[in-house]
């Protein structure tokens, strides 16, 4: 795998992407780093520098370690660093410190973890959490779909929704509404022929909310798809808290069901996963969360077309169209009369094959 040069990166908004990139600048950092979290003084050797994943406001990066411990013998070692716009990635490590003190530790019994954090480096504006093993359940379900990774998925996300840790004020439909982007009201300027209906359904969805009865609030990971989850051995590990926040735990279960239903095509299974799914979440959770599912599946289809706008790659328009259709589709449902998580109302629709949208 190759690796990066030491040429400064020039990035308007993370300020300090220049120095972690920098394979010689951050070797005395990754040393610092090692003596504190292995507890080796190590001499570096070599830096392997990978982007992972690069963002507006965030960057993820593999660190590959080559040293010499105290005894010269040769110490490799992995981590992973999230570079993240000022004044924002303190808080995800704080996020991450309470999950693993509230049951998210390597040392659980349930083998349901989170990455452990390490350290955040205010002046590099940098997070550092382990690097974990296995593979995300997107990349299993490309391999070999099995009912049982669906499974885990469930038990993962139903073991955050049941944790005690009340990390922001309540998340509303409105604040739900601010994650398109651009703004459903530029979607509708674009699309004036969808005006109607993308007015259908942010009405709809506000008056709703206004009619639900006291909910169970719960932790919510904010951007649940099928990549947030790795599995290995009958271990899981759930990642990336950029977007945790607290609120109905119908909003995870929307968004990924909106995901599953779109590997139709792909995943001639799909039905019975979701199934397990749906099955394996609900004999741990409240069945009642399930009526509300509709309600953010009609969110993440709005959110996805907002995308499509921003994007515009070829045949945005059609996707755009459909997935406002879909979303319609979605708020009607929430009006009929016995809908519950076991009477599949999840039918894989020929059209739906969108990737994962995520939050920038």
């Amino acid at each position: 795998m190759s690796t990066l040069s030491t040429a400064p990166v020039i990035h308007d908004k993370l300020s300090t992407l220049n120095i972690t990139l920098d394979q010689q600048r951050m070797r005395p950092v990754l040393a610092s780093l090692a003596h504190e979290y292995l507890g080796e003084t190590l001499d570096v050797r070599h830096v392997g520098i990978e982007v992972i994943r690069r963002r507006s406001q965030r960057c993820v990066i593999r660190y590959s370690v080559g040293a010499l411990n105290a005894k010269k013998q040769r110490r490799d070692w992995r981590v992973i660093g999230k570079v993240y716009t000022p004044n924002r990635g303190e808080r995800v490590f704080e996020v991450m410190q309470e999950l693993w003190e509230k049951g998210f530790s390597r040392d659980t019994t349930d083998s349901i973890s989170i990455p452990e954090p390490i350290e955040f480096s205010s002046s590099l504006c940098m997070l550092f959490q382990e690097e974990i093993p296995g593979l995300p359940v997107k990349a299993l379900l490309k391999q070999f779909a099995q009912p049982g990774h669906l499974r885990q998925l469930a038990r993962t996300l139903a073991k955050l929704h049941q944790c005690s840790f009340i990390p922001a004020k309540p998340m509303t439909i409105k604040d739900h509404l601010l994650r398109c982007h651009p703004r459903y009201s530029f979607l509708a300027l674009a699309c004036p022929e969808l005006e109607t209906k993308i007015d259908y359904i942010v009405a709809a969805a506000e008056r709703i909310e206004a009619d639900f009865d006291e909910i169970k609030l719960a932790p919510l990971h904010g951007d649940f798809h099928l990549g947030q989850v790795h599995l290995e051995n009958g271990n899981a590990w759930l990642i990336d808290f950029d977007a945790l926040s607290y609120g109905d735990p119908a909003a995870d279960l929307g968004n990924v069901l909106v995901i599953l239903r779109g590997k139709g095509r792909k995943v001639p299974n799909i039905a019975e996963l979701i199934r397990a799914f749906l099955d394996e979440y609900f004999s741990i959770m409240d069945r009642d969360i399930a009526g509300r599912i509709p309600l953010y599946q009609a969110l993440t289809h709005l959110r996805r077309a907002c995308k499509c706008l921003r994007t515009q790659e070829e045949g945005w328009q059609r996707r755009v169209k459909n997935m406002v259709e879909l979303g319609v589709a979605c708020v009607e449902e929430m009006g009929k009369n016995g809908w519950h998580a076991s009477s599949q109302p999840y039918m894989v629709t020929e059209e739906e094959d969108w990737e994962e949208v995520e939050y920038d």
